[in-house]
């Protein structure tokens, strides 16, 4: 019979696997720049750029929100997610009417919707 710590450790290994399975397509990924355009259940995986203490010092930055999107998507495909809500780009330049091309800094809530 397994000590408690081999089955805790199983228990937490466990509860980890369906993270993995059935991996989603980053094609497949929908992004929502509101949560009412999303469908109404889902669970939320991650808040990109926003959990982590890092944040407050580094984002990455993107050319375009076409190319932010497409980073986001490969990252909720990465974790099991299929969608991202509440997407959003932003202008880092400090003038009023920044030069395109100008660096976006994005964030957003991936998500798996059920």
């Amino acid at each position: 019979m397994a000590n408690p710590l081999t089955r805790a450790a199983l228990a937490a290994l466990t509860a980890l696997l369906p993270l993995g399975a059935g991996a989603v397509d980053a094609d497949k990924v929908t992004i929502h720049e509101s949560v009412t355009s999303a469908p109404p259940h889902f669970t939320i995986l991650k808040r990109v750029w926003v959990e982590s203490w890092r944040s407050a010092f580094f984002t990455p930055t993107y050319r375009s929100q076409e190319e932010a999107a497409a980073a986001f998507r490969r990252h909720a495909a990465s974790i099991g997610g299929d969608g991202v809500i509440n997407f959003g780009c932003y202008n880092r330049a400090i003038s009023p009417n920044p030069p395109p091309g100008s660096p976006l800094s994005c964030n957003g809530t991936i998500v798996r919707f059920r």
